[in-house]
C-alpha cells in the first residue's frame, strides 16, 4: 500500500467525521430508532483507474463514529476515531 492510498483513506475518513460531527449536533433521536441509525453506511468515491483510492471501499457509522476500510485485496482497516487500524489481513488462496 503506497503513501498516497493512505492519505486519500485517512482524507475521507477525516471528511466523514468532520461532517458527521457537525450534521448530529442538535438532533434527538428517540431511543425505538438507534438501533436500525447505527448500522455501516456505504461511502461514495469517485476514484478512477489508476488514481489514489480506486477499488477501494469505504463505510461508516456516523453516529457511533466508526469507520471500516477496505483494500482491494481484501485488508479490513478499522477507526474508532483514532486512525485506521489494519485489523484483518487477506491471505491469497492456496
Amino acid at each position: 500500500m503506497n503513501l498516497s492510498t493512505i492519505g486519500v483513506a485517512l482524507s475521507l475518513l477525516v471528511a466523514v467525521t468532520a461532517l458527521s460531527s457537525c450534521t448530529g449536533a442538535d438532533r434527538v433521536e428517540s431511543s425505538g430508532n438507534r438501533h436500525a441509525d447505527s448500522e455501516m453506511q456505504p461511502v461514495a468515491v469517485a476514484a478512477k483507474l489508476g488514481e489514489p483510492g480506486y477499488g477501494w471501499r469505504y463505510f461508516t457509522d456516523e453516529h457511533e463514529g466508526r469507520a471500516v476500510v477496505i483494500s482491494p485485496n481484501g485488508d479490513y482497516y478499522y477507526s474508532d476515531g483514532e486512525g485506521l487500524k489494519l485489523v484483518f489481513t487477506a491471505s491469497e488462496a492456496t
